[in-house]
């Protein structure tokens, strides 16, 4: 039995966003703000006693996991609701590395956001993010999750417009809150659905994933399996805005405005990654409906596709990488797709090392280059920033799945699934994937090129202050690094005792994912033939890259657009919003407002005129006089009476 209760996780972080919030209240009025020695020390103290309860509850935590219900949140006799968390292995796997990488890049921005006027404002704003984010990952009902979803939504706003002086940060901000808002529409009706199938007990995650417990499906879902596939498709497009996919992925790539610690906490280690984690705790639901699972395969292919194609035209260090997100969250869809729901959670997991590296390793070069975030103006950082470089070198071994680095392992198991899927779509699904497989290697490799070989290309004052980050940003740096190479061992099974993951997940999504293999037989092979043709897919891209940039890249004076070749991808998804979203809506709201509302304002003026007539006519046979009254009154009483007796009743 735990001694401390489940909600000490969520608390240590709420308690740090308080504190430092008052901090930053208290301290606005001064010119140099509050001392960042011991503002910094508290904002990376309670993500880290997070952390060590977290590890605490996962070591001493039953195979079957533990549910703590706090008290009731909602309950009007026919729709109850309450607050309780649930620790088992799925979130038990999430919440490590939410706290654990959390803790780490909130060690990382205080060195980043030294002398920053919003220091301490900053990290209130981080530690309630990973409070929401808790939440989200450790409620037992999908309204609980909602709860910590829409926080991590506001946080993202608040983070990605933090430096708000620059209006382009705003206008990021307010697409990012949106785009999301949007999404969440689809998660709410999703929900609605479910209470119309069988009350508000269906929000509950134990309760509505015991419906699909067993080799038979209850009466209940075989009833209503269409409705349960309409809450399945809603549900999954909530995940689409929160996940940056398509249709709903602009938000994510405008969201590199805000400080580069942002990107690698909220777009690489936790909030992105929501998505995946929301439909793997539905594995159950989502084992039973193959049509959504298959759109869902779809979505997260044409994904992955398309950003990787995008990420080959960036020359913004940090775009690339949003774009290089969306890919990799592609993958992790297309693997909730084929039902292989821990091998999902497993890239996320990996992913979150190596991705918080490169941009954490980004945020280096751009700190050492005063703020330069094209890669043109780069190069040569490999002898001036050696250990950033070693950095970036694992995370680009890692993301491009490089035998033995974290993404080879997780990457290379999503191929494999995908291709014993189904028997025409499997290896289709497969051949493209493992195209944006090869993709993702050039622009990574291209990536690496630009800022780390050849001759610096920036301005000679730059270049005279080229150096290392101090040592609260390089050692989350090394961290990340290390895990970037290693972690895949974590399910590999290599090591006797080390493939954690498999022991973890299979009470949670075990069920799920052999009811929904049972209608999926699709070719099998060796795992050493897809180890060996991702090998292959990563060399191949190697070689292109390295044939295809790795020549000089023109010198560019310091007033100039550099040269070469770079675009915004997402224009066409902007527009496709613009001309099939918001112009529909103005020309309604036009119509409504020439057309629709002086009708309703004339049939107001009608009504009220007729009432105002027949109200006049009325007042004119009323009398003040009482004889007049009571004569009144005794007529009708009298032909109340007449009508009575002549015609048998009114």
């Amino acid at each position: 039995m735990n001694t401390i209760p489940l909600w000490f996780i969520p608390l240590f972080p709420l308690f740090g966003a308080i504190v430092l919030g008052v901090i930053s209240l208290v301290s606005s009025s001064s010119e140099e703000g509050a001392p960042e020695g011991i503002t910094g020390t508290l904002a990376v103290l309670f993500p880290f006693l997070s952390f060590i309860s977290t590890a605490v509850f996962a070591w001493n935590m039953p195979a079957e996991g533990f549910r703590e219900t706090l008290g009731s949140w909602i309950d009007t006799g026919w729709f109850s609701i309450n607050f309780g968390f649930l620790f088992d292995g799925l979130s038990r796997t999430m919440l490590l590395f939410v706290t654990g990488i959390g803790s780490l890049i909130t060690l990382y921005s205080v060195g980043y956001m030294h002398r920053d006027r919003g220091f301490v404002r900053f990290f209130s704003y981080i530690n309630l993010f990973l409070f929401s984010m808790i939440v989200l990952v450790l409620s037992d009902s999908l309204p609980f999750t909602f709860l910590g979803w829409e926080g991590v939504g506001l946080c993202s706003y608040l983070l990605i417009g933090f430096w708000n002086a620059d209006q382009k940060n705003v206008a990021a901000a307010n697409k990012a809150f949106i785009v999301n808002r949007v999404g969440d529409l689809g998660f709410l009706l999703g929900m609605l659905v479910l209470v119309s199938i069988g009350g508000s007990a269906l929000l509950s995650y134990p309760e509505l994933l015991s419906l699909f417990a067993g080799a038979d499906l209850s009466a209940m879902v075989r009833e209503n399996i269409q409705w349960f596939s309409l809450a399945g498709f809603l549900i999954f497009f909530g995940c689409t805005g929160k996940s940056a996919q398509i249709p709903l992925l602009t938000w994510l790539p405008d969201a590199m405005a805000g400080p580069t610690p942002v990107s690698a906490l909220i777009h690489a280690a936790t909030m992105v990654t929501s998505g995946v984690y929301l439909l793997a705790r539905l594995s159950g639901m989502f084992a039973v409906l193959p049509d959504v699972l298959f759109v869902i395969a779809l979505v997260g292919l044409a994904t992955a596709f398309w950003a990787a194609v995008a990420g080959l035209f960036q020359n913004d260090i940090k775009k690339l990488l949003a774009y290089s997100t969306i890919s990799q969250l592609g993958f992790m869809f297309m693997a909730v797709g084929v039902a292989a729901f821990d091998v999902a959670i497993f890239h996320v997991f990996t992913h979150a090392f190596f991705k918080a590296a490169l941009f954490l390793g980004a945020g280096a070069v751009i700190h050492s280059l005063s703020g330069e975030q094209d890669m043109r103006r780069m190069g040569g950082l490999l002898k001036k920033l050696p250990l950033t470089a070693l950095v970036l070198i694992f995370g680009w071994l890692a993301i491009i799945g490089f035998p033995g680095f974290a993404g080879f392992w997780s990457k290379d198991l999503i191929l494999e699934r995908l291709y014993a899927s189904a028997p025409v779509t499997g290896p289709v699904f497969y051949g493209v994937a493992l195209l944006t497989a090869i993709i993702t290697a050039v622009y990574m490799t291209r990536f690496v090129i630009l800022t780390l070989f050849g001759k610096y290309r920036g301005s000679a004052e730059t270049e005279a202050h080229i150096h290392e980050s101090p040592a609260s940003m390089m050692i989350p740096m090394l961290i990340l690094t290390v895990g970037s190479a290693f972690a895949g061992f974590l399910w590999a099974g290599l090591i006797p005792g080390a493939d954690l993951f498999k022991n973890w997940l299979a009470p949670v999504v075990g069920a799920a994912q052999a009811m929904a293999l049972e209608g999926m037989h699709g070719p099998h092979l060796s795992p050493w033939i897809f180890a060996l043709l991702g090998t292959l897919a990563a060399f191949l891209g190697i070689f292109a890259a390295w044939k295809l940039f790795m020549r000089p890249v023109p010198q560019t004076k310091e007033d100039t657009v550099p040269r070469g070749f770079g675009g915004d991808w997402t224009f066409f998804f902007d527009k496709l919003h613009y001309y099939c979203v918001l112009v529909p809506v103005r020309v309604l709201a036009w119509i409504c407002d020439k057309a629709v509302n002086p009708f309703v304002m004339l049939i107001q003026w009608f009504i009220g005129g007729i009432a105002e007539i027949l109200g006049e006519g009325v007042r004119s046979i009323q009398a003040r006089k009482i004889r007049v009254q009571v004569g009144l009154s005794f007529a009708g009483i009298i032909l109340v009476l007449a009508l009575a007796v002549f015609c048998g009743g009114i």
